[in-house]
Formats: C-alpha cells, structure tokens, sequence
C-alpha cells in the first residue's frame, strides 16, 4: 500500500494562474478508511486503525507516480473576487474580501491552486465548511473538490454513504515517503498547511483530541499529534512504513486525560512523535516484521509514562 498524496497549502497571496490536469488515482483503501470514519472515533480512545495518512481520493485523474506537493492560496477568489491575509487559526480558515474579514462558511465557493509534483496546477474548490459535533465544535472541517477537464468536478476525499467525506486543514507539511529517514515526519511552515480528510490518520487524531494547535497544561499538543499519527499507522521505525492493517481496533490513551484507558488489553507500543520506544506483543500486521523490532522489544518493559512516551496503545489480542 502507498500513502496518500499530501495536499500542502500555501498560504501566500498573488494573482493566480490555474491550468487543467488529466491525472488520478484511487484504490480500495482509500474507501475502506473512508467508510469507517465515522465509526472509528470515540471518548474513550477506541478507534479503527488504517494505512492512509492522508486519504487524497482523486477519482478520475490518473497521477502516474505524481504527487499534490502543494495547493497555493495566491489568487484565492471567491466569486470573481480576490481573497487577501489568508491565515489559518487552529483548522479555522480566514482572510478579507474588500477590506472585510471573512472564514469558515464564508469561503464556500472559494478557488483555490494546487501544485502537481511536475509543477502543473490543479484547481480546486471549497463547497462547504462545518464545525464538527461535540466534543470537536472547535474543529472546522472542509467539503473540497477539484476541476475534471470538461468543468466537471470530483470530490477531492472521496464518498462515505454517498456523501463527501470532509477535510481538515493542519499547519505545516507531512511527508509522503515510506520505509526511508524523515517518512511520514512533518514539517513546521509558517506559510503551508495540509488538509487531512476525515477518517484518515491526519484528521483522526485530532478527532480523537490531540489538537496540535492547543495546549494541556503547558504542553503543546504538537508532539501528541504527531505521535498519534505513527501509532494510528503502526509506523513503528518512524520511517513512514505503516504496518497496520487497515480496521484493527485499539485503544488509545495517554498521560494528560484526554482520552483514558478504558481496557485491559494487550499492550501494542508505547509512542513519540519519532516513532515506538518499546513495542510488547503487537497488534495484526501486514507480512515480515519491521527492520527496528528487535531493538524496541529490548528497549524496556512496555506500557508506562515512565521512559516518555506521549501515547499507548492496545489491541485485543
């Protein structure tokens, strides 16, 4: 299994310049991650593993190995009209239109530019913003489209029930790659951000709470995030592998209350934003064992806060 093409925006502002593309890809995964976003999240940290980091559904285009690296908000309009100061606030996007501010619902409608990896544009397009239910009121989430040549148009995250599965927009960029250094690592920009669509690791961590935008305490939830994203894909080494197979139930909790253990399962892994300290017994696998097993089986006893670890998880085995 691949990962999922990162869709990075920039938030820059300049005229724009759009151009059509005729690529795509879409594979069962996608759908299956897609399908059990709803049912995968809850407030007691059960939820419903899965491959894709992103979950960028792009029916009817064929990208032949290309990549989204980046969706440019130069140019940004909403009828006709230029957006300027575009910023993101937690997963809440804003900017001004003739001198006035505007955000959320507002942007329906707008057009935005994503750049290819070839260095072609794709154009895309928000056709709704909601804030998610409790307790997520404070989450933004997207319905996002992009342009099929003829000026039709296909929704960017795929379907879950005949209906668009939303997206996210996180701060900063993730990197696609797999099995290699700096796989699956993200990246702090003050000028790019990445929309992770719903039931994807991106957006279900922060479904699950571990907002990287908020705070704890005095800790920042950055590292938490980002720690659950390896652990939700089973990316043990910390190199963007994931090794999970997609549906495996765990529970998910941590040091700071915000989601609680509520099992007496086998313990999987303990996790930082790197990768698993330690790993116990671990949860169904793809085939082969990861290259850092051996090591993280003799790091510690496995299943406590007391070597660092951010998160844990376990499965019922």
């Amino acid at each position: 299994m691949k990962l999922r093409s990162l869709l990075v925006l920039l938030l820059t502002v300049a005229p724009a310049c759009l151009v059509d593309t005729s690529d795509d890809f879409l594979d069962e995964d996608d759908e299956m991650v897609g399908e059990t976003s709803q049912a995968s999240l809850s407030t007691n940290g059960m939820s419903l593993n899965g491959m894709s980091l992103n979950g960028m559904s792009l029916n009817g285009m064929s990208l032949n190995g290309m990549s989204l690296n980046g969706m440019s908000l130069n140019g940004m309009s909403l009828n006709g009209m230029s957006l300027n100061g575009m910023s993101l606030n937690g997963t809440l996007l804003g900017g001004t239109r003739s001198g006035l501010p505007i955000s959320g619902a507002g942007l329906v409608g707008t057009q935005l530019n994503g750049t290819l990896s070839n260095g072609s544009t794709l154009l895309l397009r928000v056709d709704s913003a909601v804030t998610l239910p409790a307790p997520n009121t404070d989450v933004w989430a997207y319905g996002v489209s992009y342009a099929l040549a003829g000026g039709s148009w296909s929704t960017l995250c795929g379907l879950s029930g005949g209906v668009p599965i939303l997206a996210l927009p996180l701060a900063g960029t993730w990197s696609n790659a797999s099995g290699v250094a700096g796989g699956g690592a993200w990246t702090t920009s003050a000028t790019a951000f990445t929309f992770g669509c719903r039931g994807t690791a991106l957006a279900k961590c922060v479904e699950l709470g571990y907002k990287p935008w908020k705070t704890v305490g005095s800790t920042l939830l950055r590292n938490h995030h980002q720690a659950c994203t390896r652990m939700l894909r089973a990316d043990y080494c910390g190199n963007g592998k994931s090794w999970t197979v997609n549906g495996t139930l765990i529970n998910v909790y941590d040091s700071k209350g915000i989601q609680a253990d509520a099992t007496s399962w086998h313990t999987d892994a303990e996790w930082v934003s790197s990768g698993a300290k330690c790993v116990d017994s671990a949860r169904v696998l793809q085939p082969g064992e990861p290259s850092c097993f051996v090591q993280l089986r003799n790091n510690h006893s496995c299943g406590s806060f007391d070597h660092g670890a951010l998160l844990i998880d376990e499965y019922n085995g």
